[in-house]
């Protein structure tokens, strides 16, 4: 497996272990019997603070670090040039590290925090990492390090805007990434629920016929050459209609779906026969890896607007997206933790489920 080398790599490989132990300090107390917590302060302690309680045991994190795109025009400093990060890296990498290139410092930022993340996930969690170009490729490569590259389950592409605008050599960024890694091989996304729409679109009212309830077709051939083979025999339909294919199923489990009433031989009794799949049989589909569907950069900054009353955060992201990531990952009592919160969406999509 292919490694990133960088400067000062060999100062924060292992400096997650030379961090010290926090207790974290509970000033306030809002009467509720919630077990949620913000916690004000330096990541890399913060993370470590919470192990004690949580290693192995967050089903689902989200992390939205700097992009190190170079802009300092916002809230946070958008690259590893602030004040904290400079103290941070003169401390653990030594003198040296004033003549790192922002790549380098961002590395050394991100290596021990994600060492971290990954000590704190459950074995059937997740990790959701949102980047653009600067540092997809990097992050990958320190990722694959970290987590294994075979746990990598995914790198989403998330149409972030609509609108075409001439961002880099008469190119328009439309789109970023959100990197998917598992704990291990344990982890598994779960499946979309099927949308109103999609439903519509793809099921049929019930019927005499079929009454249980809204129902598809699925075909039961299968194409000659292909793995696994299949069961070539003969079937009748109700009109009197032969059909020799090459099915899906062995005869006998064939004739159970006809006495159960899951088989379908079109309008007229004829047609070559289909299985029937009510929609209360659907376990949901599999997500996409390209989200041009969920919301945009421009929601996320209206929703800033109606909270703060101003745009206090300028590229924010949309608690659609986070709701998104959050279904696909979680169940009801899972534990979420996002270690760079910035305005606190992913907070604001947990309670919204």
């Amino acid at each position: 497996m292919p490694t990133l080398n960088w400067s000062g790599k060999d100062k924060v490989v292992a400096y997650d272990r030379l961090v010290p132990y926090h207790v974290l300090n509970h000033k306030y107390n809002h009467g509720g019997t919630t077990d949620n917590k913000i916690i004000h302060g330096d990541n890399l302690i913060a993370l470590k603070s919470l192990l004690p309680v949580y290693e192995n045991k967050i089903k689902c994190i989200y992390i939205d670090p700097p992009y190190n795109t170079g802009n300092e025009g916002w809230i946070y400093n958008d690259n590893v040039n602030s004040p904290q990060i400079q103290k941070w890296i003169g401390l653990v990498v030594g003198r040296e590290g004033e003549d790192f290139s922002r790549h380098d410092k961002w590395l050394c930022m991100m290596y021990p925090r994600l060492k971290i993340l990954k000590r704190l996930l459950a074995n059937d969690g997740a990790i959701f990492i949102s980047i653009d170009d600067n540092e997809q490729a990097n992050l990958k490569l320190i990722c694959d390090e970290i987590f294994g590259s075979q746990n990598f389950i995914a790198q989403f592409a998330w149409k972030r805007k609509k609108e075409i605008s001439n961002d880099s050599r008469n190119v328009s960024t439309q789109g970023e990434y959100i990197l998917c890694y598992g704990k291990t091989i344990q982890t598994e996304l779960n499946r979309e629920s099927l949308s109103a729409e999609s439903i519509k679109k793809s099921y049929r009212p019930p019927t005499e016929e079929f009454p249980l309830d809204y129902w598809r077709t699925v075909p039961i051939t299968v194409s000659k050459g292909l793995s696994g083979g299949g069961y070539e025999y003969e079937v009748t339909t109700p009109s009197g209609a032969i059909h020799k294919k090459l099915w899906a199923y062995p005869k006998h489990r064939y004739e159970e779906l006809v006495s159960s009433g899951k088989i379908y031989f079109g309008k007229n009794g004829s047609a070559s026969p289909m299985r029937v799949m009510y929609l209360s049989e659907s376990t949901g589909k599999p997500t996409s890896n390209y989200w041009d569907d969920v919301a945009t950069n421009r929601e996320g900054k209206k929703e800033i607007l109606n909270i703060f009353g101003d745009n206090a955060f300028q590229t924010p992201k949309p608690t659609r997206l986070i709701e998104r990531i959050l279904q696909i990952a979680t169940d009801k009592n899972s534990i979420v933790l996002d270690s760079f919160a910035g305005s606190g969406t992913t907070a604001h999509a947990v309670i919204n489920l």
